[in-house]
């Protein structure tokens, strides 16, 4: 059990160079020291504060887990190579944590460090009372720091998200401000993920039709906004059929705008098929914009929408909903 009497587990792992385990007592000096030699690298992203060891060390339970990275060879007055928090932790359905993390000089920058986080991550994965018994852990990172979200990468995180104005924090100049992080991410499943993992993007496509003059690219670019994807155009690729070479290129799919016709729907179904989508499957916002009548490709699903009023924010939001739900 834990030293300090909070009836936990103790959890250690041990690496080729470094090994980790829970932090402990001892560990209050050697932190101040490791923190205040860190202070001008770390004070550019985070707060310093080289006695907040102490409230991590009271703070351990089941939902707060402080673990400590420490050389088998020390080095610099300490053997402090880097602390990994593993806070928020919320069991049940969920088993999902929030993990925050610094390394420490001298040992920053030469791969001790990432070898004592896959430890860690290790032990959040592993099944209790063996380890933390987490199916996910999150972390996230301002987009500037670029050493930090590698580190991520490294170990075999995936990028996630990105989260606007999300911690008050000052930057190295003392500035003060909401500061927007990029969010990674990593399951249970996942581990051991091999360095730099493929990230998985999810693809969606929608096709966007009707005759000229109907509003249709207007509508489309409103929602590949909203999708955050290309769009392609027949409009803009005169040649019809490389917009079906260019959704197979694109990692994240399209939106596909263009004069589709009935007559046209082999083509498509094709080039859906060629780009890796079941044309079954892919909806298509028809645009109802115009006097000339003509009638929907009809590959998929259809969603009529009345272009001769300008479309509301509230509409694109919801086909943009439909074309996620569809690609399920």
């Amino acid at each position: 059990m834990s030293p300090e009497g909070h009836g936990l587990p103790e959890l250690h792992a041990v690496g080729e160079r470094v090994w980790v385990s829970p932090v402990r007592r001892e560990d209050l000096d050697p932190y101040r020291r490791a923190v205040e030699r860190s202070r001008d690298r770390l004070s550019r992203w985070n707060p310093v504060n080289p006695e907040d060891l102490a409230t991590h060390l009271g703070a351990q339970s089941r939902g707060h887990r402080t673990f400590v990275i420490r050389a088998r060879q020390p080095e610099g007055g300490h053997d402090i190579v880097g602390k990994v928090n593993v806070t928020n932790v919320v069991h049940g359905r969920f088993l999902s944590a929030a993990m925050g993390y610094d390394a420490y000089d001298p040992y920053a920058g030469r791969g001790l460090f990432a070898e004592g986080m896959r430890l860690v991550v290790g032990l959040a994965f592993a099944a209790e009372p063996h380890g933390m018994g987490l199916h996910r852990l999150e972390a996230s990172v301002q987009p500037g720091n670029v050493v930090s979200a590698g580190l991520l990468r490294s170990v075999g995180f995936r990028h996630e998200g990105y989260t606007p104005r999300m911690l008050w924090l000052a930057d190295g100049s003392g500035r003060e401000a909401w500061r927007d992080h990029d969010r990674y991410a990593m399951t249970a499943e996942e581990w051991p993920a091999r360095p730099y993992a493929p990230q998985g993007l999810r693809r969606l496509v929608v096709l966007v039709g009707g005759v000229p003059g109907s509003g249709r690219t207007t509508l489309a670019r409103a929602l590949a906004e909203e999708l955050g994807v290309p769009l392609l155009s027949t409009d803009v690729v005169r040649d019809g059929d490389k917009v079906w070479t260019l959704l197979a290129a694109s990692p994240v799919g399209g939106v596909v705008e263009g004069s589709f016709g009935s007559q046209a729907q082999d083509r498509v179904r094709r080039g859906l098929v060629e780009a890796g989508f079941d044309p079954g499957a892919v909806p298509e916002a028809w645009c109802e914009g115009s006097a000339e009548a003509a009638p929907p490709l009809g590959v998929g699903p259809v969603h009529r929408v009345d272009t001769s009023v300008p479309v509301s924010a509230g509409q694109v939001a919801r086909l943009a909903l439909a074309v996620r739900a569809a690609t399920v």
